[in-house]
């Protein structure tokens, strides 16, 4: 076991690894800005496919089609129009108590009756649609809930395929295992390809279960461009810039998600606006093929380590510097004398905090990554509040982000994570029960709440990201990441669910969201402890000593409480010598 050590000691200092060969390529340069350019753009195309359920789910006024006799009468005699919808369609109680004409349904008349005898008093059966429906909208701007009339006894079909794109999304953690055996490039081409072909499918699907295939595909791809681009720059720029990279790549996907009205409008048609998407996303991954690298960490672990240095020689030549990584080749050989301990999977992380006293904060942390995930695609696919203009309301929620990503990224280094994160939280709950008994005449203050909210939890989005990072030891972090994600799209999956119960009382799908947003919050603030100022853990033992609880003093400080280098450098040697 002495020689163990002390080959440890002899590859550390004398043999270049992997981490002094990006040290001397520098920590920002030519070839690091190329890689944060392809993180950009892997992450705006996503926006596209992630809101086209809120382009192609719009769901425009309509009532029942009446019989051709009765439909010719209405383009040809305005005047009498009124009179002659009461007589066939029914009133019905819609939001907010107001009374208006049924959707889906019409009396049971004698369509033969001349419209000259029509009494507006006689009793009839109310029943559901018979002739199909008439849309209220102009000639081509059909979305796919006009085409497959997802609308009335079909109404559950718009939430079936929306969550069919989650469950793609959630088939996409794949991601990981998928570029951990065959490479980041080739894993990233792949599904940047598919992507493309999934996007040119739902726009040429004929009937409802083609276009269920097609998003489903285009969930599973979506997710794997964007994470194993993501990996491929934790793996290549330095700690100190990933933080920036993160809030970069948010912010590309916020340019996306505001870009999606602008295309909307120009297409009109939810078939050109795919189009339009795969059109733009094509032209973005594109130069992929020619500037996405290979990992030089993942292919140094797999033993290609000619191909590694090659790879570096590229970035040294793009940085501009001199370096020789020969060196590299004898790091393999020392490398297979040391046994390091694996990365934990999901079930043994799962093991690992239950056995713990760490279950409390990360049962905490996936609920409020469940209540995240959920409130977020309910907000973004029914956008109804912030504006009676559809493409209005798809801008205020992608400008809504912006904004919320800028007051976390310095919120989080002042106020510390689990207090911004409760009351960002509490901000989205109450404005969220506030919203539906706010007359529609208040359209500016409706708005304004309505970009509040969505910008709070926005913002969540990142703050719980890096809290659950930060209270997870090394070994289990990557897992722990997954399960936390995994939580995130059950939450995703629930969301069109929850706003479908709007058809049954509008504010419905508000107290839900509201009321589980306010008590995540107040699980946060008593649950997580405050890791600002706290070195991210090594192992569960450090993990569990962080006690910094705000509880419900939210309003106490806390000192920095470091783990300091020996300390970890002597828990390591601990853990050899036990191997």
């Amino acid at each position: 076991m002495l020689i163990l050590l002390i080959n440890f000691n002899r590859r550390t200092h004398k043999n270049m690894n992997i981490d002094d060969a990006f040290n001397q390529l520098g920590k920002w340069g030519r070839y690091q800005t190329l890689i944060y350019i392809v993180v950009l753009t892997a992450s705006l195309p996503n926006a596209f496919t992630t809101l086209q359920f809120a382009v192609n789910h719009f769901e425009p006024n309509h009532r029942c089609r009446l019989p051709d006799k009765i439909e010719n009468i209405l383009k040809n005699n305005s005047n009498a129009r009124e009179k002659i919808l009461d007589h066939f369609i029914p009133e019905e109680v819609g939001n907010y108590g107001l009374i208006r004409r049924s959707k889906c349904h019409m009396y049971n008349r004698n369509y033969s009756t001349q419209l000259s005898l029509i009494n507006l008093n006689e009793s009839y059966d109310i029943i559901p649609c018979t002739n199909g429906y008439i849309f209220d909208m102009l000639p081509n701007h059909d979305t796919a809930v006009t085409e497959f009339e997802m609308i009335c006894n079909n109404d559950w079909k718009s939430p079936l395929a929306i969550t069919l794109f989650q469950c793609g999304m959630a088939s996409g953690s794949v991601a990981g295992i998928l570029a951990d055996r065959y490479g980041r490039r080739p894993v990233y081409l792949l599904a940047s390809l598919t992507q493309i072909g999934s996007m040119a499918l739902t726009a040429v699907a004929w009937n409802y279960y083609l276009y269920l295939t097609a998003v489903y595909i285009s969930g599973v791809s979506g997710l794997i461009n964007y994470v194993v681009a993501f990996v491929l720059a934790t793996e290549v720029i330095s700690v100190k810039s990933r933080n920036f990279m993160a809030v970069g790549s948010m912010y590309s996907y916020s340019i996306g998600y505001v870009l999606v009205p602008l295309i909307v409008y120009y297409t009109q048609h939810w078939r050109l606006y795919v189009w339009a998407s795969m059109a733009l996303g094509a032209v973005l991954y594109v130069p992929g093929y020619w500037l996405f690298p290979e990992s030089p960490r993942w292919l140094l672990r797999v033993g290609r380590t000619n191909d590694a240095i090659m790879g570096l020689k590229k970035m040294a030549k793009m940085n501009k510097k001199n370096i020789d990584f020969a060196e590299l080749k004898k790091t393999r050989v020392a490398d297979s004398h040391v046994r390091i301990a694996s990365p934990s999977g999901p079930l043994e992380t799962l093991r690992i905090i239950f056995k713990s006293t760490l279950t409390s904060r990360f049962l905490a942390a996936f609920f409020v990554w469940f209540v995240t995930g959920l409130v977020y695609y309910a907000i973004s696919y029914h956008s109804k509040s912030f504006s009676d203009d559809r493409y209005l309301n798809i801008l205020y929620c992608g400008l809504a982000e912006i904004p919320a990503y800028v007051i976390s990224f310095y919120a989080v280094n002042r106020l510390g994570r689990p207090r911004c994160t409760t009351v960002f939280l509490l901000t989205c709950g109450i404005f969220s029960i506030i919203l539906p008994y706010l007359p529609e005449e208040l359209s500016l203050i409706r708005t304004v709440i309505s970009v509040i909210g969505k910008g709070a939890v926005s913002g969540v989005f990142y703050i719980i990201y890096l809290n659950t990072s930060e209270i997870s030891p090394t070994l289990q972090r990557s897992a722990s990441m997954s399960i936390a994600s995994f939580c995130c799209r059950v939450g995703a999956f629930i969301a069109p669910f929850v706003m479908f119960m709007g058809k049954i009382q509008y504010s419905i799908p508000n107290w839900i969201m509201g009321g589980i947003t306010i008590l995540s919050g107040i699980i946060c603030i008593i649950c997580i402890p405050e890791t600002m100022g706290v070195k991210m853990p090594d192992t569960v033992q450090q993990a569990e000593s962080n006690k910094r609880y705000y509880g419900l003093n939210i309003c106490q400080k806390f000192q920095s409480n470091t783990i300091n280098s020996s300390n970890k450098d002597n828990h390591a040697e601990r853990e050899l010598l036990t191997l």
